[in-house]
C-alpha cells in the first residue's frame, strides 16, 4: 500500500511538472530546443556533456529556449513527457539526443529512450550528439538498425573511428559525421597559475573497468617514490540533483582540483578530457572497449606532450618520469571549439 501511494504521488508530481513544461513551451512556440537523455546520476563526465550542450545551444540559437530532459524523467509513466512534446512540437523546433554512451545494449534505458524519440518524431530532424556505439547482442543491433534507418532525417555524430565505422555499416540511411565529444570544447577555456604537485589517478569502478583493484593499488605503490599519489573518479559522492542545480560550480571546482597535479593517470574518457581542460598532462589507460584507445586519436600533434595512450601498466612510470623532466606551460589552445563546434550548426543544415 505504501509503495502504491508513493507511486501515485510521484505520478501526480510528474503530471504537474509536465503541465508546467507545456506552458513554457507555448510561450515560445516554434522556438524550442529539446535535448533528450541527460544524466540522472553523479557521473561528472556525463554532467559536463549536459553543461556543454546547453552552452553550445544557447550560443548558437539565442532566440530559442532550451529544454534538457533526463532519461528517467522521459521514460517515467510510459513516456508521458514525450507524448506531451509530440502534441506541442512545431516544425521550427529542434530535437537533439544527448551525447554519450547511449547507442549500446549495455545501458538499455538510454538506448530504449533514443529508440522511442526516433520513432515518435519521424517528421522532425533529429541530431544525435556524439556517441560511442557498441552492441554485444546481435538481436539488439538488428532492432537498432531497423529503427534508426527508418527515420528520414537523422543526423548521427560518432565520437571515435570505431563508432563511425560501425555507424556506416549499421545506419547507412543516416547523415553521419565523425565528431569529438562536446566536453572537448572546454579545453583552452580555463587558465591556472597555481603550484602543481603530485600524481592523481582517476579510475573507474564499474562494468567498464579493465584493471583489477589490486593492479591499481600496485601501480600507486610503484609511483609513490616519485611523488604523492592520490585517487579519485569522475563519478562522485554528490547527490545528482545537487550537481544538476550547480553544474558549472561543481565542474569548475573539479577542473581546478585537476589543475593542482603534475600528471594524471586515467581509464576514464572524460577523465582524459577534464585533465586537458585543467592543462594537466594525462596518461590514458585501457578500458574494456574501444572508447579510450580510439578516443585519444582525436588529439592533434600540438597536444602530444599532454596526452598519451599507455596500454601497459609497466610503461606508466617511465612516462611519468619523462613528464616530470619536461618544462611545460600547462596551457592548451581551444582546438576543438575552433575546428569543430563553431561549424556544427552549419554541418547539420541550420
Amino acid at each position: 500500500m505504501i509503495h502504491i501511494i508513493h507511486r501515485m504521488a510521484s505520478i501526480a508530481a510528474n503530471e504537474k511538472q509536465i503541465c508546467s513544461i507545456k506552458h513554457a513551451i507555448r510561450t515560445r512556440q516554434g522556438h524550442n530546443i529539446f535535448v533528450f537523455g541527460s544524466p540522472y546520476h553523479s557521473n561528472l563526465g556525463d554532467q559536463a556533456q549536459s553543461y556543454c550542450i546547453e552552452r553550445w545551444a544557447n550560443r548558437n540559437y539565442p532566440e530559442y529556449q532550451v529544454f534538457i530532459f533526463d532519461t528517467q524523467f522521459i521514460t517515467f509513466h510510459k513516456y508521458q513527457l514525450l507524448s506531451m512534446v509530440r502534441k506541442e512540437i512545431q516544425p521550427t523546433d529542434k530535437i537533439f539526443l544527448h551525447s554519450g554512451y547511449h547507442t549500446t545494449d549495455l545501458y538499455m534505458l538510454e538506448e530504449n529512450m533514443q529508440r522511442h524519440v526516433v520513432q515518435m518524431f519521424p517528421d522532425m530532424r533529429i541530431v544525435i550528439l556524439p556517441q560511442t556505439i557498441f552492441y554485444k547482442k546481435p538481436n539488439e543491433a538488428v532492432i537498432a538498425e531497423r529503427i534508426y534507418n527508418a527515420h528520414p532525417n537523422l543526423h548521427f555524430l560518432c565520437r571515435d573511428d570505431v563508432s563511425y565505422e560501425k555507424a556506416q555499416q549499421m545506419f547507412p540511411h543516416a547523415h553521419l559525421l565523425k565528431f569529438p565529444d562536446i566536453v572537448t570544447t572546454m579545453i583552452g577555456t580555463q587558465h591556472y597559475d597555481h603550484e602543481r604537485k603530485g600524481i592523481l589517478l582517476v579510475m573507474r569502478n564499474d562494468k567498464e573497468a579493465f584493471y583489477k583493484p589490486e593492479q591499481i593499488q600496485q601501480l600507486k605503490s610503484n609511483l609513490s617514490d616519485i611523488d604523492v599519489v592520490e585517487q579519485t573518479d569522475t563519478t562522485v559522492d554528490l547527490d545528482a540533483r545537487y550537481i544538476i542545480a550547480h553544474r558549472q560550480e561543481v565542474l569548475e571546482k573539479t577542473w581546478d582540483n585537476y589543475s593542482r597535479y603534475r600528471v594524471i593517470i586515467t581509464d576514464r574518457y572524460h577523465g582524459t578530457i577534464f585533465s586537458l581542460v585543467a592543462g594537466t598532462p594525462v596518461l590514458v589507460l585501457s578500458s574494456t572497449d574501444h572508447k579510450l584507445s580510439s578516443g585519444v586519436k582525436w588529439f592533434p600533434p600540438e597536444f602530444s606532450q599532454y596526452v598519451k595512450f599507455i596500454p601497459e601498466l609497466r610503461d606508466i612510470k617511465p612516462n611519468i618520469e619523462q613528464i616530470y623532466n619536461t618544462d611545460l606551460d600547462y596551457y592548451l589552445p581551444p582546438y576543438f571549439e575552433d575546428n569543430y563546434y563553431t561549424k556544427l550548426k552549419t554541418l547539420i543544415g541550420d
